[in-house]
């Protein structure tokens, strides 16, 4: 794994902003409003070719009220997330293209008993217009402007030496702090709100921001921490893989606040000194682009754009409002006309390749009928994940929201 210039860098975020340009306009921000760009890049080691394989763009979330049972509802249409659920549609593709004999060869997987394997020369990049809301984006405020390529230098401090939901409080020794509008777990102790750098308690899993009815998604510095721990791919995919797909580089724009620190601090330690013996699988590189995305929050755009976008690069191209597909109305409103990456869309490609590979469906779940096997029970045979995710859970957060569990919908027949 090599470590990318910055011209390199600079190329990669330019080709990911101008995808989005050549997007028609249904779905983007118009005058007056923000978003947010999130990518993710396939790249060749070998070769040195790159593209983008997702894109995903948003920042809204919905309520815990809202979440849906039938699983065709999107809680959370921040930009990461879509881009990363759209990269697991081209994951799927992908296995879908292995198992296919004719079509093994366009595939980036090579299949291996019954698992998949990835080309030894791809890894992946992940791109974004700026910092993931949560912890990564709580920093220093300096005498710059606040934007451009500001690298930021944090001091920390420990106070107490507990290190459950009531773990350190750590404080940022200068006068003033960039905020998250992401709030702690409820049930675990809250930012002191004090002024300037004691606003906030540094570390903590939070809930996104929003208006109104709570939501139960965690802040995208923590999904991405997550991701870095354990993987990209998801519960259900990674029964299928040889091996987690991680994420190599992490590349964030300019124009707005940057602190590399607060990346590191978010993204890789929280609190590990409470656990040395804790490791990260893959350490991926951090970078700080100079391309700036133009559609981010300013005094000019100060409304947030009411739709979010992904693409994958596999002919799939939708516009969710609401963690609904634009366009579908009430009378058409069936899960089949969902958002190509709900959790029922997504779940029904898992069970299709099930279905189109014998062996495979047999070294899952034997005999059963897999439309028959709920999504919720499906994702509990995942050993591997769970594993990591306890391990990562319980010593890297050390907390985490607590969903229902009411996924318990199987794929239909015919849809």
């Amino acid at each position: 794994m090599t470590e990318f210039t910055k011209e390199f860098v600079d190329k990669i975020s330019l080709s990911c902003i101008q995808l989005y340009n050549t997007l028609p306009k249904i779905g983007k921000a118009i005058e007056g409003e923000w978003t947010v760009l999130s990518c993710i890049i396939q790249f060749d080691r070998v070769t040195k070719k790159y593209e983008v394989v997702s894109l995903g763009t948003g920042s809204k979330c919905i309520g815990a009220c809202k979440m849906s049972p039938e699983g065709d509802i999107v809680h959370d249409s921040h930009a990461e997330v879509f881009a990363r659920r759209g990269f697991m549609l081209y994951l799927y593709d992908n296995i879908e293209k292995a198992i296919v004999v004719k079509q093994d060869q366009e595939s980036i997987f090579q299949k291996e008993k019954d698992r998949f394997k990835l080309r030894d020369n791809l890894e992946f990049i992940f791109y974004s217009s700026q910092l993931p809301c949560g912890d990564a984006s709580i920093m220093p405020k300096t005498n710059e402007d606040d934007h451009g390529d500001v690298v930021c230098s944090l001091k920390r401090e420990a106070e107490g030496n507990n290190c459950d939901v009531e773990s350190k409080k750590i404080k940022l020794e200068t006068q003033d702090i960039h905020r998250t509008g992401a709030k702690c777990l409820p049930q675990n102790e809250q930012d002191p709100k004090e002024p300037g750098a004691n606003y906030h308690l540094l570390g903590r899993v939070r809930t996104k921001p929003g208006r109104g009815d709570r939501t139960l998604s965690v802040s995208c510095s923590d999904k991405m921490a997550r991701w870095i721990h354990v993987g990209i791919q998801g519960a259900l995919l990674d029964m299928l893989l040889m091996e987690p797909i991680y994420i190599k580089h992490f590349i964030f724009g300019s124009g707005a606040p940057y602190s590399q620190e607060s990346l590191t601090r978010a993204l890789l330690k929280r609190n590990l000194e409470d656990n040395e013996d804790f490791t990260i699988p893959f350490k991926p590189f951090i970078y700080n682009s100079t391309a700036i995305f133009h559609l981010m929050k300013s005094e000019r755009r100060s409304k947030p754009a009411p739709g979010s976008i992904v693409i994958v690069n596999c002919g799939i191209i939708e516009v969710g409002v609401h963690g609904k597909r634009l366009g579908v109305t009430k009378r058409r409103a069936h899960i089949k006309n969902s958002l190509c990456i709900s959790k029922y869309n997504m779940y029904r490609r898992f069970v299709e390749l099930l279905q189109k590979d014998q062996n495979l469906k047999e070294r899952l779940v034997g005999e059963d009928d897999v439309t028959t096997i709920p999504y919720n029970e499906m994702k509990k045979k995942s050993q591997r994940y769970y594993e990591n995710w306890y391990r990562v859970r319980d010593s890297f957060f050390k907390s985490w929201t607590i969903k229902p569990d009411m996924w318990n919908f199987c794929i239909k027949p015919n849809t």
